[in-house]
């Protein structure tokens, strides 16, 4: 009987139970094309070398040329993800494709926390998704892939979802006991994590059964991470880290440059809200709450567009705004304290809602990291245009040279680390180093490159590093 004819003949109740067969795979098609998104969104900042912003031009710098990974201030933790890069440099010498390793390696770690999130919670708790992915939202306001604060963050989400919705299983419980003492070795500010941490797996002893115990030790594990955490900040902070609680320092570290980064912040926090509040309302009132909810979902893709905006044209750009981290502890302890609500997405109408919801999210994602992706694309071919054409030995940096550097969009390259990118993102011909200060006359007095008041070379192993130059006689 042709399918047309089938549904005709069937009852009326079996017409109606047939519909949301179709509005749930719709949903769940919407869920997967959101959580693609995110997944690619990632690709192209890390095919052009974008986790190099900033501080990570040192980090794989000194990945690359000394083949040893970096430890800023004592932070152990920070050698996890530059394992992929450091064990490539033992075995291959091309830079180009060692950047694009360690840039992967970084790239890739938001997008594997989310889909790990996602993992934990398709099959519990599937609504739950949108709070990770609400703080991936908010954080690309950030611009540093190697932040020891921002890898914390990326490493503790699953846990939060496997303590909330799997605290029975005993992956949940290996990964806790992994990450409790990894975060005594990443962050300053980890004391405040670990300490959420530990209050969770507090939550976790009235689960029952033979597990009780074993949280119980977990919380005990992340209370003296935390303790240990807070004492190492308060006396055995270096003086970098102590600059940052100066009062004229603290505004700048925690707060994003521009307004529309602000609302970004603001309305993500909103939409974290509605989101624990349609969980926790009775179902009488839920669709009040789902009628606040898309709207409000629609809104982030048009704050997005502002951000990248403001993004496009040189504003905005930092290496990170710190208010993302306590945002982010807001939404894990929302995420635990909604978890043990009843689904109220598991009908097919609720999936297709949800399916929307991750779909607009991991758009606003896509929008951000892609003016992220294009600014710095312009930025590097704009400095590889400066080194290449320059008809010089060596090249002066500084706060107006080279002259190319100081228009708005190229602010993004314009920093501390630009002569560590102007080696890595150059043309294959010889090229002129860029020093700043007296770093061109030292150059010719000594053949030491200075590339800043700390991190001295040899010109030569640069050449052999990252190709020919024409301080050292390259044609």
């Amino acid at each position: 009987m042709p399918r047309v004819q089938a549904v005709a003949a069937a009852s009326p109740s079996e017409r109606v139970a047939s519909v949301p067969d179709v509005c749930a795979l719709s949903g769940r098609h919407a869920l997967n094309l959101g959580l693609a998104l995110v997944v690619f969104a990632f690709v192209p900042g890390a095919l052009l070398g974008l986790p190099l912003f900033g501080d990570g031009a040192y980090y794989f710098f000194k990945v690359a040329l000394d083949g040893v990974p970096l430890v800023p201030n004592l932070r152990v933790g920070a050698v996890l993800p530059q394992i992929p890069a450091l064990a490539a440099s033992w075995l291959i010498e091309d830079a180009r494709l060692l950047r694009h390793i360690f840039s992967f390696a970084y790239g890739g770690l938001p997008a594997a926390s989310l889909l790990l999130c996602w993992l934990v919670a398709r099959k519990r708790a599937p609504e739950l998704v949108l709070l990770p992915l609400l703080f991936m939202v908010a954080n690309q306001i950030n611009f540093s892939a190697v932040s020891e604060l921002l890898v914390s963050l990326y490493l503790a989400w699953p846990f939060v979802l496997l303590a909330a919705l799997a605290p029975h299983r005993r992956p949940t419980w290996m990964y806790g006991a992994a990450l409790a003492p990894l975060l005594l070795v990443l962050h300053p500010l980890n004391f405040a994590l670990a300490g959420l941490l530990s209050l969770v797996a507090v939550s976790r002893e009235g689960t029952g059964g033979p597990s009780r115990r074993i949280w119980v030790r977990l919380a005990l594990a992340f209370g003296v991470s935390a303790l240990l955490r807070l004492v190492w900040t308060l006396i055995g902070a270096n003086d970098y880290e102590r600059s940052v609680t100066e009062p004229d320092s603290v505004a700048r570290y925690l707060l994003p440059d521009t307004l529309s980064q602000g609302v970004l912040l603001t309305w993500v926090v909103v939409l974290a809200l509605l989101v624990a509040l349609r969980l926790v309302v009775g179902e009488g009132r839920r669709g009040g709450v789902e009628r606040l909810l898309w709207p409000g979902f629609l809104l982030l893709p048009i704050v997005g567009i502002l951000v990248a905006a403001d993004i496009l044209a040189g504003e905005g750009i930092k290496l990170k705004a710190a208010l993302t981290f306590p945002i982010a502890l807001l939404l894990m302890g929302l995420a635990v304290a909604i978890a043990g609500r009843p689904s109220a997405v598991a009908d097919a109408r609720g999936i297709r809602l949800l399916g929307r919801l991750v779909l607009v999210g991991a758009l606003t994602v896509t929008l951000i990291a892609t003016a992220k992706s294009a600014a710095w694309w312009t930025a590097t071919r704009g400095l590889m245009n400066a080194t290449a054409s320059a008809e010089t030995t060596c090249l002066p940096f500084g706060p107006e040279e080279p002259y190319a550097l100081q228009w708005p969009w190229m602010a993004i390259i314009d920093d501390w680390a630009t002569p560590m990118n102007a080696l890595v993102f150059r043309a294959p011909w010889a090229i002129p180093l860029l020093l700043p200060g007296e770093g061109c006359r030292r150059l010719e007095q000594t053949g030491q490159a200075r590339l800043s008041t700390w991190i001295r070379r040899p010109a030569a192993q640069l050449e052999a590093t990252f190709g020919p130059l024409r301080s050292i006689g390259s044609p």
